[in-house]
């Protein structure tokens, strides 16, 4: 690797640079050296400032004048980041990126999708948060790159880097921190806890005399409150052979709370006092970097009297008009003392409730705004009862302000007063807060050249999967989970555990799934052991997931098999499932999960009511009855039969038709089929896949099929194995339309595929399907629901023509601009006379501004929909049926999501509201205009477009 040891401090306000030249000798310790990074400062002017600015500009075609926004290094680039992309982007609304990090840690969305800028108008190009953190890296790949006299073997590719990452990111953010700075070319990377790098560049920035000052038994208390992130951490000194050492003992939880938080609540607080009412999405994001500007401004010492705010006007045009308003440092101190850092007992713990911050911006920010609450709940949980905090180190750019300061102190101090000796902590102070983090990166990769000393600890939470257990746990706490621990906290980077027991028993070539869960509280947990732990001890990551495979002749038997895991170099998590064989099976995450909130029901076990309920006997009755009609002749359980028909449901058995099948599956079951829960559907499934090649023996078999694989897999998620099932059922049809050979279905399909059923069935699953399926899915509607101008083509049945169209609208992961396209299609269809029964469902599901399953990236854009909606208000229904067609649609068009870039304006809601009044609905329809709800029942079921299995949560978009 290169001379250079180098660290990046990838910021949610500002990226800074730092490194060590290890061909450049220095007494007492390492020098350390900030990058000064080139960056467009203004229209064709570049010039290097020690920070970047987190902020990337996306100019649209006639925005800036050609070569602009060009570097040294680049010529006509599509955007640009830094200065230039945080201060002119601000008066552009909708064309700037701004808190890439947060996105990257939010467990809502597929963070690899794109969909920033969040609040951008239709005609601006998305990325994904991945895509924006690659860059920012890109820029600074490129930047120090192009320095002079800099050889090939200097170039940043060759040399060590660490970048740094909140303590609180989970693994998933972690690892995409990790593919951003791959995507930037970077070779030799590791990741690096912000806390700790704050530490390391205090203790790099300081002579060891000075250091001193810590003694051994003293207790640090870092708190770093960035741009998006609050970070709690305590780094005990101890003695080893007369020389000072470091131990991190705790770190807290996840907390999306930082500037940013503190922006928005300013801003909120400044658009009450403007003239015109509530602001749009984007007109409200060019608020927000106003208000940072100003309490940056307010904050310093001395403050001015009142710093102006001021705000485009509506339309896109720079020269659209503009609003002001001055605000004064009180208005400023009233948002951050009161709302951000209350004095407040140490008692009190974090109010919990609806997320103000999720229904502005679309980030998960936490419930309780004051970060004081959070501290106290940190410390209460990580300090003993009678010891305290003996020094404070501050970091991140909240902290400028000296005020703020000493606002944490006076509220911390309370706390360990005591009658007898007044608290008074340590204050470690660093040279600059905005490149603490940085210098900290380059001093840890020099320590790790070196060999020198780190703070120790190793990882600061415990990892758990989910496990079941015989017992039932009877008397235990309803909201308790039975898990597995597989690593210990304090584990060492690059140790590996085995853990013989317990042995698990998992199929080959079939999909396996771990719930995976991690603490921060629990110290003392061994690998390897059977534990029930309460749900508010643990934080639920995404699932870990692999498929194990034992080569072309292992059939499909099952294997014995055990955890491992391994703590990276580079700081994440590994784990594995491993046979006595030798064989080994990674278990990845799959990062375009996306994690729902909690809810109380989710303690509700429904695999549980299916052993309950439907006993295993009954289950295999059902079963036994799809083996009679779909069944090959002659094979085991399945007695030979007379040829079928190929215009008929000829059954392989006499006495059972297709069209008696479900009745038969509701008799065997004991339970009508709209009352099966979604663990028997499942169930009923798998014995429909077993037999998927009797769906070709006639038309009547093939209709049965498609209904029943529809029914048993709907909606598509629910189960944790359900995106694997579709995925099967994908693979099966389509081999099976092009004639290859499979397992489960014939080698040619006597009946070919297709027909009005078929594409019910595809509605139904299509929650299960993943972007690139659900593209290839309207491939084949395109030509029909979309044709070409003078193109000719076949247009199928009536019936199966309004199914296509339904099939459409459920394909919730399709981009935003062709579910526009698909929505002005179904608009003009409503226009009809009579209305197509499918018009008015399928406008629905394309505008709604919930959606049943899909991610926000792909909600049509509001100004789209209220286009929608005005040509929708001046209808006159025929019939009920178009009357209560169209006033769903209307409300499901102008709901109100709480998200600004997602919600319609006031001024178009209320003309909705006011049909709604005018006409006979139902409530609930006229309340999710009125107000936030969320879709559940009845509501749901319609939206979906059929009743849904017992038992299943929905995401809520």
């Amino acid at each position: 690797m290169g001379r250079y040891l180098v660290g990046i401090d990838l910021g949610t306000t500002n990226i800074a640079v730092a490194f060590v030249d290890t061909a450049s000798k220095a007494a007492g310790g390492p020098r350390l050296h900030t990058f000064h990074v080139p960056q467009v400062v203004a229209a064709g002017q570049v010039q290097e400032h020690d920070l970047l600015p987190s902020f990337l500009y996306i100019p649209g075609p006639h925005d800036l004048a050609p070569g602009a926004i060009d570097l040294p290094w680049k010529k006509n680039p599509p955007d640009t980041a830094g200065l230039f992309a945080r201060n002119h982007g601000s008066k552009v609304p909708g064309r700037q990126v701004s808190s890439a990090k947060s996105w990257l840690c939010h467990p809502g969305v597929d963070r690899t999708a794109p969909l920033l800028p969040w609040a951008g108008p239709p005609d601006v190009p998305r990325l994904s948060p991945l895509e924006v953190s690659a860059k920012y890296l890109k820029h600074i790949v490129e930047a120090w790159n192009h320095a002079p006299n800099r050889k090939d073997a200097d170039k940043l590719e060759e040399q060590t880097v660490v970048v740094t990452v909140p303590a609180s990111f989970d693994d998933v953010a972690r690892n995409l921190t990790a593919e951003a700075a791959k995507q930037a070319g970077l070779k030799h990377v590791t990741l690096l806890e912000e806390p700790q790098a704050a530490f390391y560049a205090w203790l790099g920035t300081h002579s060891p005399q000075e250091a001193g000052m810590l003694r051994p038994g003293m207790r640090c208390l870092v708190v770093d409150v960035g741009g998006g992130t609050s970070d709690f951490s305590l780094i005990r000194a101890g003695e080893e052979k007369g020389e000072l050492t470091f131990i991190r003992d705790a770190v807290g939880d996840h907390l999306l709370l930082g500037g940013d938080n503190m922006d928005l609540a300013l801003a909120k607080a400044v658009e009450q006092k403007l003239p015109g009412g509530r602001l749009d999405a984007a007109q409200f994001g060019s608020l927000v970097q106003a208000c940072r500007g100003a309490k940056e401004a307010l904050l310093s010492a001395p403050p001015p009297p009142s710093y102006p705010v001021t705000v485009m006007g509506k339309g896109r045009s720079v020269v659209g008009g503009t609003v002001s308003v001055n605000i004064t440092p009180a208005d400023v101190a009233a948002a951050l003392f009161d709302g951000f850092f209350p004095l407040t007992a140490f008692d009190s713990a974090p109010a919990q409730g609806a997320r103000t911050g999720l229904q502005e911006m679309g980030l998960p920010y936490v419930s309780d705004a004051a970060v004081s609450k959070h501290l106290a709940a940190f410390i209460r949980q990580h300090v003993p009862a009678g010891e305290s905090v003996d020094a404070i180190l501050f970091n991140g750019g909240v902290f400028q302000p000296e005020v703020l300061r000493e606002r944490v102190i006076d509220v911390m101090r309370p706390w360990f007063d005591q009658s007898d000796k007044k608290w008074d902590p340590l204050v470690l102070t660093s040279p600059s807060l905005d490149l603490a983090v940085a210098w900290g990166a380059a001093y840890f990769a020099w320590l790790k050249h070196s060999g020198g000393r780190r703070i120790g600890g190793g990882i600061p939470r415990s990892y758990y999967v989910a496990v079941e257990t015989d017992t039932p746990g009877r008397g235990v706490h309803a909201h308790s989970v039975p898990v597995l621990c597989v690593v210990p906290r304090r584990m060492q980077e690059g140790e590996e555990v085995h853990m013989p027991a317990p042995v698990l028993e998992l199929a080959l070539g079939e999909p396996v799934l771990f719930p995976l869960y991690t603490s921060t509280v629990r110290g003392d947990d061994k690998p390897g052991q059977v534990l029930r732990l309460q749900e508010e001890s643990l934080m639920r990551l995404p699932p870990l997931h692999t498929i194990l495979r034992g080569g072309k002749r292992a059939g499909a038997k099952r294997v014995p098999v055990t955890l491992a895991a391994k703590c990276t170099e580079i700081g994440t998590l590994e784990l594995y499932c491993e046979s006595k064989e030798g064989n080994r099976w990674r278990l990845e995450f799959n990062v375009r999960d996306v994690l729902r909130e909690p809810t109380k029901d989710d303690v509700e076990d429904t695999q549980g009511a299916v052993i309950d309920v439907f006993p295993e006997e009954k289950v295999q009755a059902a079963g036994s009855l799809i083996a009679q009609v779909f069944g090959d002749p002659g094979t085991a359980g399945v007695p030979p039969a007379s040829e079928a028909s190929e215009a008929g449901g000829t059954p392989a058995v006499p006495g059972v038709t297709t069209s008696d099948l479900p009745k038969l599956l509701e008799a065997a079951l004991e339970s009508p089929r709209a009352d099966w829960p979604t663990g028997l559907c499942r169930r009923v499934w798998e014995f429909l896949e077993s037999h998927a090649a009797g769906r070709a023996r006639s038309p009547g078999h093939l209709s049965r099929w498609y209904n029943l694989t529809g029914y048993t897999l709907r909606p598509g998620f629910g189960d944790p194995v359900d995106r694997y099932r579709v995925e099967a059922l994908w693979k099966m049809i389509t081999a099976a339309a092009s004639g290859q050979t499979q397992t489960s279905g014939p080698k040619k399909m006597v009946v070919p595929e297709g027909g009005a059923d078929y594409w019910i069935m595809w509605r139904r699953v299509s929650g299960g399907l993943n972007a690139a399926l659900q593209q290839a899915l309207f491939s084949r509607l395109k030509p029909t629901l979309l044709p070409v101008k003078g193109k000719a083509f076949s247009r199928p049945p009536a019936n199966e023509y309004a199914e296509m169209w339904r099939a459409a609208a459920s394909l919730e992961r399709l981009d935003a601009k062709t579910r526009e396209t698909l929505g002005a299609a179904a608009l003009r269809d409503c226009k009809k006379s009579p209305v197509p029964t499918y018009a008015f469902w399928a406008l629905t599901r394309f505008g709604a501004r919930v959606q049943f399953y899909g991610p926000l990236n792909s909600v049509v854009h509001p100004e789209i929909v209220e286009q929608w909606i005005d040509e929708l208000l001046p209808f006159t229904p025929a019939n009920d049926s178009e009357k209560n067609g169209w006033l769903f649609c209307l409300s499901q068009l102008a709901r109100q999501s709480g998200l600004r870039a997602v919600d319609i304006s006031d001024s178009t809601r209320n003309r909705v509201l006011g049909v709604l009044r005018a006409h006979p609905c139902p409530a609930a329809w006229k309340r999710m205009v009125e107000e936030v709800v969320a879709a559940e029942g009845e509501e749901a079921s319609r939206l979906f477009g059929e009743s849904l299995p017992i038992g299943l949560r929905l995401s809520g978009g």
